[in-house]
């Protein structure tokens, strides 16, 4: 690949469809035995004593940028296996939906302090319509049209089995997910007519806290993070912050919409997310249940933890933030000074206290794999991205590393004589002691056989040896080296590009001469 046009991320191609389109995961999000915390009528006050009439169980919603719902008929099958046939919303219950956004909306502004600015343009559309639209969306956008290409970095990583069409699953997620959502292009939500008004009212409050927020601070604007509108590329060292920064700044979004969504859920109890912390604790465990979503079910961990990411871990950021230091900090203060990385929102006290992780100085890549290798792709590898791969390389708790993350990044290249469907890979992450990178490091090698046709291991640490584990594989020599705190990864390079890169990121000794070059 150019140089002018990098993937720049394993996640933004996701990140950034996600946010044009505001999707939500089909998930039940109220568990059996709180159902009584059910949806309010457009006759209720905004934030009632007591239900108003007798409890109902609502519709389990699902969280989402655009947030969405499925209602329970519309997972049953028929007898022969097919879906039953939609239920349409009536003309009446259309225009009490449209009634119920101007009331929702006041709902959200006092529960999280922002102010309405003006009111928020409604439209009821069809699934073919929403359908229309996700394609749309998916084929339009840059980020998306290199979905495909960033596959390959993924299967390098582990995060994708081989032979994986990622556009195509992608695209069949998004079918089975995709539901309601507010558009910040047009200003407008968009209601569903095939979803009953009482599923639909909670997922409105979710969906008219991002009519807020962008009534705020222009929701496109913001979740750039300082990256360029036009999607332009940015040198790696800014590309590296900026990433991460907007990466943070959807959690922020979804967290904060998915706070007023279990609000809106409790307030006929008298409840919300503060004083009733255990039924929220019940609530989002439910998010993880998939059983009446078969392709999400199926799909990769990787993808299932990306869509997941900004509204669990968003969820349980903005709720710490809110509990400890109140409504302003936790939603306009939060929009005016937001983290600045993953780790922050999954260290929701290393916001709260301020602690940033200085961004690792990154030297010219391109030059250093010169001239046999050409740019393939670059990102940054932040807090959530170790949770990610622990996740995948383990079934123990990835807790026992992400938190000891401080700082990383990758650069694939591609040797001009390799196969189309081989690259080369550079990763560097830097860890708060030497004893966490090792750790990870011994994480990393104990997968990375499963992740080539053929592998020999020629060398691993032991007493008075260095902290070097050496693999041969078909498709190269694959090092992982610790010096310090810092680990750094090189897979499929030749040796003398090895060599150089261990020289400018760890300015140690050469590699040990065992007889195997790498291919290209």
């Amino acid at each position: 690949m150019s140089r002018d046009r990098p993937l720049r991320s394993l996640k933004k191609p996701l990140r950034t469809v996600l946010s044009a389109i505001t999707l939500v995961l089909l998930l039940g999000l109220l568990p059996a035995g709180i159902a009584s915390a059910q949806t309010q009528s457009p006759s209720q006050p905004a934030v009632p004593a007591q239900p108003q009439s007798p409890p109902q169980p609502p519709a389990a919603p699902v969280p989402g940028a655009g947030a969405a719902v499925q209602e329970q008929q519309g997972s049953a099958q028929t007898p022969s296996g097919a879906p039953p046939p939609e239920t349409r919303i009536t003309k009446a219950q259309a225009k009490e939906l449209f009634r119920s956004v101007d009331e929702i909306l006041g709902f959200a502004s006092q529960d999280t302090g922002l102010p309405i600015t003006h009111k928020v343009k409604r439209n009821l559309i069809t699934r073919e319509s929403m359908e229309k639209y996700v394609d749309k969306r998916m084929k339009d956008d840059k980020d998306a049209q290199r979905l495909e290409q960033s596959r390959l970095v993924l299967i390098k990583f582990g995060l994708l089995p081989q032979g994986y069409d990622l556009h195509a699953e992608f695209l069949r997620l998004l079918s089975e997910q995709v539901a309601a959502y507010y558009d910040p292009k047009t200003k407008s939500v968009n209601l569903l007519d095939w979803v009953s008004l009482d599923t639909q009212k909670p997922v409105l409050a979710h969906e008219l806290t991002h009519a807020l927020q962008d009534q705020k601070v222009d929701l496109e604007k913001w979740e750039l993070g300082g990256g360029p509108k036009n999607g332009s590329p940015l040198p790696d060292q800014q590309e590296y912050t900026v990433e991460e920064a907007q990466a943070a700044r959807q959690a922020i979004t979804e967290g904060q919409a998915m706070v007023v969504l279990l609000d809106y859920s409790l307030a006929p109890l008298g409840k919300d997310v503060v004083n009733a912390p255990d039924v929220v604790d019940a609530m989002r465990a439910g998010m993880s249940d998939n059983k009446d979503s078969p392709v999400f079910a199926a799909a990769p961990m990787f993808l299932r933890e990306s869509l997941m990411m900004p509204y669990t871990f968003g969820l349980d950021f903005v709720r710490t933030v809110l509990t400890q230091k109140g409504k302003e900090a936790a939603y306009g203060g939060m929009l005016d000074h937001p983290p600045a990385d993953t780790r922050q929102i999954m260290q929701a006290e290393t916001y709260l206290d301020g602690q940033l992780v200085p961004p690792l100085t990154i030297p010219d890549l391109d030059k250093l794999v010169a001239p046999d290798y050409e740019r393939f792709d670059f990102g940054s590898m932040g807090e959530f991205d170790v949770y990610l791969l622990a996740k995948q390389y383990s079934d123990g708790d990835p807790k026992m590393h992400y938190p000891h993350w401080r700082g990383g990044y990758y650069f694939a290249a591609r040797a001009k004589a390799a196969p189309k469907d081989q690259i080369a890979m550079l990763y560097l992450s830097r860890w708060d002691s030497p004893e966490s990178a090792l750790a990870f490091a011994k994480l990393y090698a104990h997968y990375l056989p499963r992740r080539y046709k053929k592998t020999i291991l020629r060398q691993s640490p032991a007493i008075g040896s260095p902290n070097l584990y050496v693999f041969d594989t078909d498709e190269g020599r694959a090092t992982l080296e610790v010096r310090g705190s810092d680990l750094l990864i090189l897979e499929g390079f030749d040796d003398a590009v090895a060599a150089k890169a261990r020289d400018a990121l760890l300015r140690s000794a050469p590699l040990p001469e065992l007889g195997v070059k790498g291919n290209h």
